[in-house]
């Protein structure tokens, strides 16, 4: 059983009652509407507790009575769910090549999108950019039910690579510092995140991921990411930065990596290794010199899901990122068969994401959500 507000000091009063209260709509957003009782037995509290957590967030226009229950006998319960208009949160991907933008509701639906170009890299031009941009979708929905700003870009962040940045990165997002500064300036908590964590988020929300608690999220970009889900919710790692893909060495023999190793999975499966790769080949925009480099990407690839398999066992693991679609179909074809693992004999190991370029900002516009809902 969960501690009573009523026994704790003032300050760990509080923090439980909090931390209860995102316990509740955690439930609420995993398995939809329930019951008092229901809420009871699935978090623990004591329905007097429970009573008083839903008078307060049904005050706050958090969750609404949904009707009754039909049963065949006895007093039917009042089930209770999420308002989905009790809030909005805004997911933002940015990178070298421009933004999109997500705004969702509080269920998680999505309300708008939209994309377009940044207008410059420096630390100031991009602080005022992304403000005046969060601001302008703030103002539309209504400053007072924003839950947040979800931004994603290319990671790792605050790490110390012996080479050039992460490709696709931009550089005054690699640090968290700029963070700090555009949550003060905005006034909403600003959540960052790297692009394939926020995909593997929106494939989990909208995505072939559905209801999978346990997976793996391969995002192919300018560079390479991986995002992992556990129990449903992201893996980040102790510093945030888990899930490198990009940087699992597939041939310690091959190319130099920008990290300072050699053979990562980055240098032969990336947007930005397929150029380099063309730009090596007489004819390089040929059919076959992509074939050629699809071969070769496959190949890579099919070895890395084979250490991710054992490591992980995930349920599935989903293909998907920024690279156009077609190019994702092609390299998921020629992956084929998947080789033998933990996972050999199970259906569904690998699946193609139907999302496309922006499961990220999806993903991003969940963020501020779970912040809300998570007790974790």
């Amino acid at each position: 059983m969960l501690e009573s507000p009523a026994n704790l000091p003032a300050s760990n009063a509080s923090d439980v009652r909090r931390r209860n209260r995102r316990l509740m709509l955690h439930e609420l957003r995993l398995r939809g509407s329930l019951s008092r009782a229901e809420l009871a037995r699935a978090t623990g509290l004591t329905p007097p507790a429970i009573a008083g957590i839903i008078q307060d967030l049904l005050d706050s226009g958090l969750v609404r009575e949904a009707g009754r229950r039909k049963s065949a006998r006895g007093q039917p319960p009042i089930e209770i769910e999420i308002a989905r208009e009790g809030g909005y949160a805004v997911g933002l991907r940015v990178d070298t090549r421009g933004y999109d933008f997500v705004v969702s509701d509080l269920g998680g639906e999505v309300v708008a999108s939209g994309q377009g170009e940044i207008q410059g890299e420096e630390p100031e031009e991009l602080l005022e950019f992304l403000a005046a941009l969060y601001e302008g979708l703030a103002e539309k929905y209504g400053a007072g039910r924003s839950l947040g700003l979800g931004l994603v870009t290319p990671g790792p962040f605050d790490a110390i690579w012996p080479g050039i940045p992460t490709p696709g990165a931009i550089a005054a997002l690699q640090t968290r510092s700029l963070v700090e500064t555009l949550t003060t300036r905005i006034g909403v908590d600003v959540f960052l995140e790297n692009d394939a964590t926020a995909a593997a988020l929106g494939e989990r929300l909208n995505g072939v991921a559905r209801e999978v608690n346990h997976f793996f999220y391969v995002f192919v970009g300018e560079g390479v990411g991986g995002g992992i889900v556990m129990k449903g919710e992201p893996y980040r790692g102790e510093s945030g930065n888990a899930g490198e893909f990009g940087h699992l060495i597939v041939d310690p023999t091959g190319p130099r990596c920008y990290c300072g190793n050699s053979g990562c999975l980055g240098q032969y499966l990336s947007l930005s290794s397929l150029r380099q790769f063309q730009a090596t080949q007489p004819d390089g925009a040929s059919e076959a010199a992509q074939e050629a480099w699809l071969a070769s990407a496959a190949r890579a690839l099919s070895l890395a899901l084979v250490t991710v398999e054992n490591l992980l066992d995930p349920e599935m693991i989903v293909l998907g990122g920024a690279a156009p679609r077609q190019l994702l179909a092609r390299l998921f074809d020629r992956v084929g068969e998947m080789r033998p693992s933990v996972r050999l004999g199970r259906q569904r190991r690998l699946l193609l994401s139907d999302l496309g370029e922006r499961s990220a900002s999806y993903g991003a516009s969940t963020l501020p959500i779970i912040a809300v809902t998570s007790p974790f």
